[in-house]
């Protein structure tokens, strides 16, 4: 009985490791005729989209940028080729941008993957300090305008049996506080992927997240951070400025100062991260991308609640407050 075991389970797991490697080896294997696919990202003028679609239009991916600015569009098909094409669109509904034209010309070209990156991060504060304005700025970017995109060209996905990457955040999995309106939008963003994904598991069409980490972008530059903090200092009544003013104010100052040397130097593995999901035979469904994102947030996923809330919470209200304050 114990040598029928022992076969047995020396069997288990050596088919486990021959499974194992033949999902690695697939993984690696990138798709063929790349150079026949169209994909549309948005948010390319700078940061993770923008170096997206650098990687695909160097692998010959027919590559729609969708960017912001004409500043951003103009810089982008300065240093791609002639493939790469360039859409200026603002995804907030609110500013009532369609990509209508766009949808046309696809209907023509075809359309293998969609990737929703574009996302903002206005604020860094107290949700008391956080007005309700910039919890609606946040959502129609990060959430309803990732929505309005994902609707528009999901017709043609199905068409193409291709593939929709929508850019979540680590955070996503863990109420990191100081950013609730941008924590809380992309776990929306994340919620929605997952029911989207399963409603269509027989469709053809697949969804993936990229969770990605700390990285050194402009949405995580030092002093962008501290100047959003000390502008919704300013701004509050002076009973919030004597609540979050003081001890709490010195900590995230403080903080950021730190993470700063935290933040991955390296956002080009978050675009190869969504290069993967777009053009390998065995994506992921989930992508955690970086150092913090793989260590420091999944450790905080095996923990009680009430350790996290200890790990990450914030220091007492009041206190004297923060002399990086006072000098403004």
């Amino acid at each position: 009985m114990f040598l029928v075991a022992a076969v047995f389970a020396t069997f288990v797991a050596l088919l486990t490791l021959v499974l194992l490697f033949m999902y690695w080896y697939m993984s690696l294997q990138e798709l063929k005729g790349v150079n026949r696919k169209s994909v549309f990202i948005t948010g390319c003028d700078t940061g993770f989209g923008n170096l997206l679609a650098k990687s695909l239009d160097r692998k010959g991916v027919r590559v729609f940028a969708g960017c912001l600015t004409e500043e951003g569009a103009a810089k982008l098909r300065s240093e791609t080729s002639s493939r790469l094409l360039t859409v200026i669109v603002n995804i907030s509904p609110s500013r009532h941008h369609t990509t209508g034209s766009l949808t046309i010309h696809l209907l023509w070209t075809g359309l293998w993957g969609v990737v929703n990156n574009a996302g903002v991060m206005p604020t860094f504060a107290p949700v008391e300090w956080t007005t309700m304005e910039e919890f609606e700025q946040v959502f129609n970017v990060n959430f309803f305008g990732t929505i309005a995109v994902t609707k528009a060209f999901l017709p043609l996905l199905r068409q193409s049996s291709g593939r929709l990457v929508n850019v979540c955040s680590v955070t996503s999995n863990c109420g990191y506080p100081g950013i609730s309106s941008y924590v809380t939008s992309k776990s929306a963003l994340k919620m929605f992927s997952v029911c989207l994904r399963r409603e269509l598991l027989h469709s053809g069409v697949t969804v993936h997240t990229i969770e990605p980490g700390g990285f050194q972008t402009n949405i995580t530059d030092h002093h962008r951070m501290a100047g959003m903090v000390k502008k919704a200092y300013k701004r509050s009544s002076p009973e919030l400025q004597a609540v979050y003013g003081g001890h709490v104010c010195d900590y995230l100052l403080s903080g950021i100062k730190t993470a700063r040397d935290y933040c991955s130097s390296k956002p080009q593995y978050v675009a190869d991260a969504m290069t993967h999901a777009l053009l390998s035979r065995m994506p992921k469904l989930r992508y955690l991308v970086g150092p913090d994102a793989h260590v420091f947030f999944r450790l905080l996923g095996y923990l009680p609640d009430r350790v996290v809330d200890y790990i990450l919470g914030w220091p007492a209200l009041h206190g004297t407050i923060c002399s990086e304050l006072e000098q403004e």
